[in-house]
């Protein structure tokens, strides 16, 4: 399945990595200094020193420029041991640096490191930490990043998940630049289409391209045939889509669909919330 797109602004601007910070000093900040007893007895105090130095033990490797990447391993199982392991992951997915998850700063400051070592105390996302994530991946235009954390909005719909689990479907997406600035091209391979459509009635496929977060949503109309529509996800600018679908059947014997987007003169499609 091919799409090509070609995006045409109102005004035009481009979609940029939050503002640098500056250092954060380490030197009263260690390791050793979040380690303790197992039993997790505390006064309400002590719990709360214990939060305070986890979390600034944390926002220095999302945050600081100088941070030393090979002390991220074993600073993490420090602060991990000090705390219940549910309360851990909380502070890894609330919004407590600069109104953002640690897991959003990783991804806009480019720690792959960082990320990778995060994400080994999570177990499942958080809602507003799953669209702080997204909305990482569409600050830093990372569509390969944002299909390998599975951030599809469809893993929202419970049907949808189970039944992409249960029938083993993993969906290929592949987001390719265009010659111009304002064109790029996607090509899906969406495995068993016919009995997903059948069984949810609606298919969500979303990618990365041009700072946007952009959706393919595939459903079953009034007379029992599937249609195709265009969305942007949410936080995502405006845009007026001149795209062509065109639809290739794995079986040579069906012939190849082709539907046209295109706004009206005017028109603009606005981020779905």
């Amino acid at each position: 399945m091919d799409a090509e797109f070609e995006l045409f602004d109102d005004d035009k601007s481009d979609v940029n990595a939050p503002p640098s910070y500056h250092a954060v000093s380490m030197s009263s900040i260690s390791a050793d200094s979040v380690q303790c007893k197992p039993s997790f007895v505390f006064s309400r105090a002590q719990t709360k020193q214990i939060r305070t130095t986890v979390l600034s033990l944390i926002r220095g490797m999302v945050i600081t420029p100088d941070f030393i990447l090979s002390s991220v391993g074993p600073t993490l199982d420090a602060c991990a041991a000090s705390l219940p392991a549910a309360e851990f992951s909380d502070i890894l997915q609330e919004s407590n640096i600069e109104g953002h998850t640690p897991l959003y700063w990783a991804i806009v400051n480019k720690r792959p490191e960082v990320l990778s070592a995060l994400y080994k105390f999570i177990t499942a996302y958080k809602h507003d930490s799953f669209h702080d994530v997204r909305l990482a991946c569409m600050v830093t235009n990372d569509h390969a990043l944002f299909t390998r954390l599975s951030l599809t909005s469809a893993q929202l719909y419970k049907m949808e998940r189970t039944l992409n689990l249960s029938l083993g479907c993993p969906n290929e997406i592949q987001v390719y630049e265009g010659d111009t600035e304002n064109q790029f091209t996607v090509k899906m391979q969406i495995t068993m289409f016919q009995t997903r459509i059948r069984v949810v009635q609606k298919l969500r496929m979303e990618f990365i391209a041009q700072g946007r977060i952009w959706g393919l949503l595939f459903h079953v109309g009034d007379d029992t045939r599937w249609a195709a529509s265009i969305y942007l996800s949410k936080h995502s600018l405006p845009a007026r889509p001149k795209a062509l679908l065109t639809v290739e059947a794995q079986n040579e014997q069906h012939q190849v669909l082709v539907k046209e987007f295109q706004l009206n003169e005017g028109y603009f499609l606005a981020a779905s919330e």
